[in-house]
This record gives C-alpha cells, structure tokens and sequence, in this order.
C-alpha cells in the first residue's frame, strides 16, 4: 500500500485495510480520505469525490475498533480535541468524528456514540510555494503581513505550512498557532510535518489565545494564523502588527467581494494589516488582488 494511505490506514481492522490494498496504485496515491458510515459501503475521496468500495458495508464494530486504535484506547488523553470533533494520529493524518454527543450547559462533554469517521489522509507538498510567490512576501529585506483568501478544499493550509517552512529555514524566528493540529500536527511534542527549523509551535490551543502567548514569549519575527474567524483573531493580528511581526494569514472567501461582503473581514481590511492580499483560484492558481 502507498506509504501515506498506508501509514493512516493502521487504525482500520484489517478487512478495510484489505481492501484499501487492492486499489489501484495510482488510485491510493490520489486518495485523500477514508470514509466509515454506520451501514454504509466503505468510501474513499479522490480530487473532492466519494468513491464507492464495493463489497463491504460498515458495521457499528468497525467503527468502534477504529476509534478504539486511533485514540490508542484512551479516550481522556485526547478529550480535548474530541469536543472539537476530531482525534490527530501519528504522521499527522487526522480523523473527524460524528455522532450523539453529551452536551451540558450548552458545551459538548463527550460522544456517547458514534456513527461515522473521517480519516483524512495528510501529504505534505514542498515547494507548492513557488519561488515567485515567495519573492512577494519580502521587499528590500523586509517581511510584509500577507492574507490569502480561499473556500475550503483549494490547500490553503498547504500553501501556509509551505510558505512558514521556507521563511522559517532561512532564519525567520516564526510562531506557529495551529488550534486543530492542522499545520504542524504535533504527535507526542514532535510536528508530523516540517514546518523549518526556526519556528515554535502552540498546538490545541485557541489560535488567539496561543498568538497572545508566542507574541509575548518567543519573540518572533512572523506570526501564522490558518483562517481568521472572529474578533479575538482579528485582535491577535493586529497586536502583532502593533509589535513589528507580520502575519501570514488565511480565511475563508471565494473572493475579494465576498470577503468584503462579511462584517468580521471588513473590519479586517479596516485595520489595515494586511499589506497583500491574494486569493486561491479553483485550479489553485494564486493570484494577488490587494
């Protein structure tokens, strides 16, 4: 089996992973996610589709097992990410979760079962950076705040992880907040991706809340936030702006308009942080609009 589908695939009981096996090289190599739904046929996303694997329909143990080996038969030790819905395994592959979920005064406690998993297969990709859109980032030696604009599924967090790693290699103390352990995914301490070997990473943590502390503690000369989605974010930005570091940031926008469309990302653009601005088309060509 492809050594990344392979490497996600070690939580699945053994007839998934059979099956998962029997694809097409070419075909393991493009997948992208594993999906388990109670009752249902095995699934895998290819290019954004689901796939039908014929054959084999899920049942209520399967899911279990996979969840049991995922979270290494210790539900407590990842509680944390639970509540936000999704476990990180080793290599940086992350399993969303869904299900019936305890909830107490409004704030999820826990599942109480669960019915469907996502295993998304991680890739790291070096240089879908390209030199050009780099040599953008830096004028006369100096490092501008830069925001890049995209809906889901066109690797926004790809292009980020990329961009910091190469800043970070050549000297560029960088501060990574990554609160879903999507950018350097880090598994017992260590990032699952190379994410360049001057940058400090707070991982689980409210990307505000862990900008705050980085900013106050690590001094760093570039700050990295993946999607800026309320006002503390928009906060930690601009504190950091107000501190001489910049930041390379994303959100969520098909494009310039509906970004400026959205009360959040207006005042954004009021504040004036963000030096650049560039947007992520549909075949992930990068193009600059600000």
């Amino acid at each position: 089996m492809e050594e990344r589908l392979a490497q996600a695939a070690t939580c699945l009981p053994l007839e998934i992973r059979r099956r998962l096996e029997a694809l097409r090289p070419a075909d393991q190599r493009s997948c992208e996610e594993i999906r388990l739904r109670i009752g249902q046929p095995l699934q895998v996303s290819r290019q954004g589709k689901e796939h039908i694997l014929d054959g084999y329909v899920l049942r209520p143990e399967d899911i279990t097992d996979t969840f049991a080996r995922a979270s290494e038969y210790s539900i407590h030790t990842h509680a944390d990410s639970l509540r936000e819905g999704y476990l990180t395994l080793r290599g940086g592959h992350r399993i969303g979760v869904c299900g019936q979920m305890a909830v107490q005064n409004g704030e999820a406690l826990s599942f109480r079962c669960i019915s469907s998993l996502n295993i998304r297969i991680a890739r790291q990709h070096k240089g879908v950076a390209c030199e050009a859109l780099m040599r953008q980032l830096e004028e006369n030696g100096r490092l501008y705040s830069t925001l890049f604009l995209s809906p889901p599924g066109r690797g926004k967090t790809t292009l980020l992880r990329d961009m910091a790693r190469q800043l970070s290699d050549t000297g560029i103390r960088t501060a990574l907040a990554d609160e879903r352990s999507e950018l350097a995914a880090l598994y017992g301490g260590v990032p699952q991706f190379d994410i360049g070997r001057h940058t400090d990473v707070m991982d689980g943590c409210p990307k505000a809340e862990a900008a705050m502390m980085m900013l106050k503690t690590m001094s760093p000369q570039l700050l990295v936030l993946d999607e800026i989605t309320s006002d503390a974010d928009l906060y930690a930005a601009e504190y950091a702006s107000h501190c001489g570091v910049a930041v390379l940031a994303s959100a969520h926008a098909w494009d310039l308009d509906d970004f400026r469309l959205r009360p959040l990302y207006q005042r954004l653009l009021d504040r004036n942080i963000f030096t650049k601005i560039f947007c992520i088309e549909a075949d992930r060509h990068v193009t600059r609009v600000v």
